[in-house]
């Protein structure tokens, strides 16, 4: 092995070490909350039929489209500002609300994707052949990913679990994300696509996501209730055991 791969595999481990957590800070429960409430306003604002041409719009709405697993899609968004918005800016707004997506998406997903109770998932063989693979060009992979159309969050969440730094991880974000937003808003001034056209890939894109999470998400909420059904007549039974068990005595 070359002394530069033997550094560069040194790195990757030193980049894959990283702290299990036993429990999740305050940061995690906060940025988590903001997360969700940033989603529920975006919901209620398109659900009020409210549309803007402001940059700050823009880069508000980008911070949802790119956190988590999100089902905003951010296509027919920024080919909507390319028919009237400087190109350049329109592309820098939708950037920077990336990466304010990517420090909360960082701070929230690293504990929780290496918090004690879940790490099993590391031993999968799925997962194993997957970051063998990741790990190889970790940055690279994370720029191609993001600049092109294939789903992005599987590679940002395999950068989560190693502990992949933060600033590598914006840095990957910018150089993929801000030629991508450039080129969606270029679609959009140099073709005639009508506006209802891109509401309607809008409403597509978000009715396809609910129409996969909501059904897996309703399998989670009855698991979670056997379970806590479980446990609690397991519970109503053990008590009553001891009693007669201490009464009898030896």
């Amino acid at each position: 092995m070359t002394r530069s791969a033997r550094e560069r595999e040194e790195s990757l481990r030193e980049t894959q070490a990283g702290p299990v957590y036993d429990r999740l800070g305050p940061k995690v429960w906060i940025l988590g909350g903001v997360m969700v409430l940033i989603g529920l306003v975006t919901t209620y604002l398109i659900l009020q039929g409210f549309s803007s041409e402001s940059y700050i719009y823009l880069a508000f709405y980008s911070i949802p489209a790119n956190a988590a697993i999100s089902f905003f899609p951010h296509e027919p968004v920024l080919i909507y500002f390319g028919k009237f918005a400087n190109l350049w800016l329109a592309a820098a707004a939708a950037t920077v609300g990336t990466v304010v997506a990517g420090v909360m998406d960082h701070t929230v997903f690293v504990p929780l994707l290496n918090h004690r109770t879940v790490i099993a998932y590391k031993d999968k063989k799925l997962y194993r052949r997957s970051i063998d693979y990741f790990l190889k060009y970790p940055f690279a992979t994370l720029v191609v990913a993001g600049f092109t159309p294939i789903p992005f969050f599987p590679f940002k969440f395999l950068s989560f679990s190693i502990h992949y730094p933060l600033k590598k991880y914006l840095a990957a974000l910018v150089v993929a994300r801000y030629p991508r937003y450039f080129l969606l808003a270029w679609l959009g001034a140099v073709t005639d696509i009508p506006n209802w056209l891109l509401f309607a890939a809008f409403l597509v894109v978000i009715n396809l996501y609910m129409i996969k999470a909501l059904p897996a998400l309703a399998r989670k909420l009855r698991e979670a209730v056997r379970r806590r059904g479980s446990s609690a007549a397991v519970g109503g039974r053990s008590e009553p055991a001891r009693v007669e068990a201490a009464e009898a005595g030896p």
